[in-house]
């Protein structure tokens, strides 16, 4: 019989062969730890979902992203890029914020997290994050397209032209330097620099001579420049174009209303009022024209309107601020939803009403005002979401 020691050593070796392959298993696992510094792959993987229109599995794809090693901040800006195509804003902002402090040199992460922030209402931290985006990307001319429009919606004609003439500097494509030629010229008309417009609205003119919002514009600059009859026969091709041009709606206005031809100048501007029924000059002038007809009950109705829709951008204006200085409430985002709603400006509502749920989902007066401004006779589901509506009827983001 063989001895406990004979049985020992007849058992060694395959003791030994089990320990050496434990030992290889291990070998294998530290050595894959060791190779894989960094989360490419994953990025990758991301990268080729979104390419293809599935999110989700991109965001699977990289959501198990919990370091800082080589690639995480470019995972977390395909995870924020996802989240926005599901529409879940508040997470995608996260996102951004976390991987642009790991990594700030992003542009295409800041041009995001701009976007998000100016839909938030937060004007000031947009155009911050936008000057960034220009920072890291020199020769990028979205970013700078951006900042003169928000400049253009807050008022500040001339930095809204230096943007543009920044964005074009930076050779944009045929239709977006013309839309940029457009927004300069209207921002130096805004900015009472009439002569400077002319470069770009001549070259506008010699590109497509008969656009109707260039003809209006060309219009609007040769009554600034007193030049009536040539103003009145540009607005006269405009309208001849497109019959609710707006610009060329209130500059005829304007010249029939100085020429003491108010009838006619009333059915310009009721026609521009309903283009734009909050536009403050076009019911100013509404109003006056009817007074100058002795419609007084019209006219002070009219007038009233005008009130309303000036202080209504007052208090829009007043609630940007408000934004700033308390981010994480949703309170202000709201009464300004309610402020646009009133004001029938529905993307800045939906916007607003969003926004303030994205920071507390369980708001009530913001779901109540998306109730309402989903009841509302000419609200546009799909341009105020940025939804597209499949074959099946399931909603779908547009990739931003």
């Amino acid at each position: 019989m063989a001895t406990g020691a004979a049985l020992r050593s007849r058992r060694l070796p395959g003791i030994v062969v089990l320990l050496s392959l434990a030992g290889v298993l291990a070998l294998m696992r530290w050595t894959f730890f060791q190779r894989k510094k960094d989360h490419w792959d994953e990025v990758a993987r991301a990268q080729y979902y979104l390419d293809r229109g599935h999110p989700d599995l991109a965001f699977h794809a990289v959501s198990g992203i919990r370091d800082g090693r080589p690639g995480a901040a470019e995972g977390l800006t395909l995870a924020a890029r996802a989240l926005l195509m599901r529409s879940d804003v508040t997470l995608a902002r996260r996102s951004l914020e976390r991987s642009l402090q790991m990594s700030p040199d992003q542009p295409e992460a800041a041009r995001m997290l701009a976007a998000i922030y100016l839909t938030a209402g937060e004007g000031q931290r947009g155009i911050a994050m936008l000057k960034e985006a220009a920072r890291l990307g020199p020769s990028d001319f979205r970013p700078w397209y951006a900042m003169a429009k928000i400049y253009s919606d807050l008022g500040n004609f001339p930095d809204s032209a230096e943007a543009y003439t920044q964005a074009l500097c930076r050779d944009p494509p045929a239709a977006e330097s013309k839309e940029i030629r457009i927004g300069r010229a209207r921002a130096l008309l805004n900015a009472n620099q009439a002569e400077r417009a002319a470069a770009d609205l001549d070259a506008l003119r010699k590109q497509s001579p008969d656009d109707a919002q260039v003809l209006a514009l060309a219009a609007s600059q040769a009554r600034d420049l007193g030049r009536v009859n040539e103003a009145e026969a540009l607005a006269d091709a405009a309208l001849g174009r497109d019959p609710d041009e707006f610009d060329g709606l209130l500059v005829r206005a304007r010249l029939r209303f100085l020429s003491r031809r108010p009838r006619l100048a009333i059915a310009d501007l009721e026609r521009a009022v309903r283009a734009r029924p909050t536009d403050v000059a076009a019911l100013q002038l509404l109003g006056q024209s009817q007074q100058s007809l002795s419609l007084a009950k019209e006219a002070a109705a009219t007038l009233e309107r005008a009130d309303r829709a000036r202080n209504r951008n007052i208090l829009i204006d007043r609630l940007t601020k408000v934004i700033e200085r308390r981010p994480e409430d949703p309170e202000p985002r709201w009464r300004m939803g309610q402020a646009a709603l009133e004001g029938e400006m529905y993307l800045l509502a939906h916007q607003c009403f969003q926004a303030a749920l994205d920071l507390d989902p369980n708001y009530k007066p913001a779901r109540d005002g998306l109730r309402a401004l989903r009841a509302r006779k000419g609200f546009d589901y799909q341009s105020a979401t940025g939804l597209r509506v499949q074959p099946t009827g399931k909603p779908r983001p547009a990739v931003p």
